[in-house]
């Protein structure tokens, strides 16, 4: 600018207005004095929660402090128990009192006998452990799968069941109070009368005389010889009239040396003749033998109740599968024509054949289910029937859970029988008293 004095443009306003003025623009808010810190706030750190407040916040509200201690309620001024339950007095309800507890300190040696204590349990149940352990390797501890621990030992009657009626009481004590058993005429005395010995007429069986088969065979030639010698004797001694030459066609000129020189033809056709007729009369001794169809089943029938009449006797085998329908076929038609009581039950799980009869066709059946059957062979497929068997994995087997004699049939006949649980099975067999079976043979 040139050296004249610049003109300010708030020279040119009137005086006593410096700016516009408007009636309704409000006025400026006026600054507050600035605070001067006192000597306290002065000497505290600066840093942390302890920083200054910039200016321009000085003048902003200052923050809501939290009421000390947020967690105590107020007292209420008026409590009314009957707002909460008007039925129930809670007048005296009040919140437990902090009841101090004084200081207890564990004498000496407390855990020390713990420990010792604990030890001592851990060493009876460790001599429990194996004194269990040694007496199942005996067998002598009860089997839970069959149920012998359901088993319970009788105790002895506090009475026998023959004083009863001399006793008004229960016990023995007050009967030896009244009585003296000492005396002779006394009912009861310390003596015993043994009956005098019945001598026994019955002469005693003795068991015959058991051979080989050497000596069998010896027997019956002897017996033999015996009867042909007595023959030849009667013929001799001219009692029997001696039977006509036995000719055949390989020793005819032995026998007939001068007939069959002078006319060998008609030798021959009577030594035909002869042999002929013998034939015709051995077939007609067979054929008036032969039983017929209902005899020979009657023979066999008396022949299975003759050895039925001997003893019973049973076998219990335990079959793992019988899918296989041809040996199904095999146990069951072999025990149908044996005459054999019993049953073949079906279960998922295993199978259960019990069979009942005499000593002989028991042991048919046992030689049938042990030796004979081939449980591991498959059924041949459908409509080939000159293809092999296929083999599977030997895991089908027949054992026999129990054998031996008892005293009566437990089934009227052969049964097939089908179940599909343990308990099925169980009280399947119950019915005829013989559910032990199939607790044998689970726990095999």
């Amino acid at each position: 600018m040139s050296g004249n004095k610049a003109v300010n443009w708030r020279d040119k306003l009137p005086k006593g207005k410096r700016r516009l003025d408007f009636d309704d623009e409000p006025a400026p808010p006026k600054k507050a004095p600035p605070k001067t810190p006192s000597a306290s706030q002065s000497k505290q750190p600066s840093g942390g929660l302890n920083v200054e407040v910039h200016p321009l916040l000085r003048d902003l509200a200052s923050v809501p402090q939290a009421q000390k201690g947020p967690g105590k309620r107020k007292a209420r001024s008026v409590f009314d128990p009957a707002a909460l339950n008007p039925y129930l007095n809670q007048s005296d309800v009040r919140a437990p009192s902090h009841r101090p507890r004084p200081l207890q300190l564990n004498p000496q040696g407390k855990y020390i006998a713990q420990g010792e204590q604990l030890r001592e349990k851990l060493k009876k149940e460790k001599e429990e452990e194996e004194h269990r352990r040694r007496l199942r390797e005996k067998n002598l501890l009860p089997d839970e799968s069959i149920g012998e621990h359901l088993y319970q030992r009788q105790f002895p009657p506090l009475i026998e069941w023959w004083d009863r009626p001399y006793l008004q009481t229960r016990l023995y004590d007050d009967f030896k109070g009244e009585f003296v058993v000492d005396n002779e005429e006394a009912p009861v005395s310390i003596y015993i009368q043994h009956p005098v010995p019945v001598l026994n007429e019955r002469h005693e069986v003795e068991p015959g005389l058991f051979l080989t088969k050497k000596e069998l065979k010896r027997k019956r030639r002897n017996e033999r010889l015996a009867r042909h010698q007595e023959k030849q004797d009667r013929i001799r001694l001219g009692l029997d009239p001696p039977p006509p030459p036995k000719v055949k066609l390989s020793n005819l000129m032995n026998v007939l040396t001068n007939e069959a020189i002078k006319d060998p033809t008609g030798v021959e056709m009577k030594v035909r003749q002869q042999v002929e007729e013998r034939y015709k009369q051995h077939m007609k001794t067979n054929e008036e033998r032969r039983l017929t169809p209902e005899q020979r089943h009657e023979k066999t029938k008396q022949r299975l109740e003759r050895d039925l009449d001997r003893g019973i006797f049973t076998t219990v085998y335990r079959v793992d599968s019988l899918d296989n329908k041809q040996h199904q076929f095999k146990v069951d038609i072999n025990a149908k024509q044996m005459e054999l009581h019993g049953v073949m039950l079906f279960n998922p799980r295993f199978n259960l054949v019990i069979v009942e009869g005499g000593e002989k066709a028991i042991k048919f059946y046992k030689r049938l289910m042990t030796a004979r059957i081939d449980w591991n062979e498959k059924s041949k497929a459908e409509g080939s029937p000159d293809s092999q068997p296929i083999l599977q994995p030997s895991k089908n087997s027949c054992t026999i859970v129990w054998e031996g004699q008892i005293k009566q049939l437990s089934f009227k006949k052969w049964l097939r029988m089908y179940t599909f649980t343990d308990n099925e099975a169980i009280d399947l067999l119950a019915r005829f008293g013989v559910d032990n079976y199939w607790r044998e043979a689970a726990a095999m």
